[in-house]
């Protein structure tokens, strides 16, 4: 039979044998002396010995099993009976730590149900092994967020639906290093005040926010953080804009076809396709106002300096205001009401990208259970495989 190290300075190796089922390696601890877990004093008086069954890592994709000789002694001192210690096995367990820790990384970006039927595992617990790993983890990553060098801070705060019915969880991100720092239930103010009120998140160290124009987002931030910059998403700005399009487009009933041409930034279009939007423009002169307002705003963002940008979106509201569509017009007030935080763009010239692309990949982690009816599973899950590097990162701009 091969030798293979086993890697388990503890033990040594008393027999290797080969069945059906996988190798069975029976073992032993070297040590030959144990200290009272009750009283603290060694002894080296064996009261019997008991073998325990456990799963090891796996040899040629063969199963290993380790047939543990556990010693039990009895005490000189308090005379109580006790079980040798082992580093490798948790105790009463009957899988190595190397093994579990094995099945967690399997676990990451699969399922529980699909590692367990691979490796004959019975669910609930493969299920116990990955939650009790992924507690202490999260605990680690924690730690490592809150005691981070990190002097400045820029915040993300964002929705996810997790659920039909308009079911939606808060996620805080960390811009700068890309790291998930937490979810929430629903979308007020409560929700995202709780996520805010993180010790790691001090008034000093929390200088910009991206947000949406989603209000108890905006109540909260001012509340904890009244000297932030709050930053609003620029792609949520131009979705504004392209909506008011879309919707004239619709009272434009012959065009139907005609949306992505008018939704689409001209400088992508083909030269056919820049013919065909030209024919629609000049045969619905009125909608040519509407395409021309979503491309003079997609100009602003191209802007360099804030007071030109201040006075281009000045000039862009004043133009929708008086476009004959009321759905401009109604973009128009929105825009003014939000004229700061959209302008604070110029000056911190962050955006929501980072937690969007997070968004999908938690739809992905999602879909991929087929959904959790365990809520906080589901945070964990997420904070686990979505915080990344805890400690540095780049600019999201």
């Amino acid at each position: 039979m091969l030798s293979i190290p086993l890697g388990l300075p503890e033990c040594k190796v008393i027999k290797q044998e080969l069945h059906s089922y996988g190798y069975a390696i029976h073992v032993e601890k070297t040590e030959t002396q144990e200290r009272c877990p009750h009283c603290g004093f060694a002894t080296s008086s064996v009261h019997d010995r008991r073998t325990r069954k456990v799963r090891d890592l796996a040899i040629f994709h063969q199963p290993v099993y380790l047939f543990v000789k556990i010693k039990r002694y009895r005490c000189w001192n308090c005379s109580q009976v006790f079980s040798a210690s082992l580093e490798s096995v948790p105790p009463n367990q009957h899988y190595t730590n190397r093994f579990c820790e094995y099945l967690y990384e399997l676990c990451e970006g699969s399922t529980i149900q699909e590692v367990s039927r691979k490796h004959r595992i019975p669910y609930t617990t493969l299920e116990r092994i990955y939650y009790s790993i992924a507690s202490k983890k999260a605990k680690e990553r924690q730690t490592a967020i809150e005691t981070s060098s990190q002097e400045e801070m820029v915040l993300s705060l964002d929705e996810i639906a997790v659920k039909k019915g308009h079911q939606y969880e808060t996620i805080l991100m960390d811009a700068k290093a890309g790291s998930v720092m937490g979810m929430h239930a629903d979308r007020q103010c409560d929700s995202a005040i709780h996520l805010l009120s993180q010790k790691v998140l001090s008034k000093e160290r929390v200088q910009t926010v991206i947000l949406d124009m989603w209000e108890p987002y905006h109540k909260a931030v001012r509340a904890l953080f009244p000297s932030a910059s709050i930053v609003i998403d620029k792609y949520h700005v131009v979705q504004k804009v392209t909506q008011a399009l879309d919707q004239a487009r619709k009272e434009c009933s012959p065009l139907k076809k005609a949306r992505s041409l008018l939704l689409k930034g001209c400088e992508k279009l083909r030269q056919d396709q820049r013919l065909r939007l030209d024919d629609i423009l000049e045969e619905y002169p009125a909608l040519s106002i509407a395409y021309d307002l979503k491309e003079l705003f997609r100009d602003f963002y191209r802007t360099d300096g804030y007071n030109e940008a201040k006075e281009r979106l000045e000039e862009w509201i004043q133009l929708a205001k008086q476009s004959p569509f009321a759905s401009f017009q109604e973009a128009a007030n929105t825009l003014e009401r939000w004229r700061e935080p959209i302008l604070s763009y110029f000056l911190y010239p962050y955006t929501n990208a980072r937690i969007e692309g997070t968004n999908h990949k938690i739809k992905n982690i999602k879909r991929l259970a087929y959904g959790y009816r365990n809520r906080e599973r589901f945070r964990l899950r997420v904070f686990l495989e979505c915080t990344g590097n805890t400690t540095t990162g780049s600019q999201a701009a």
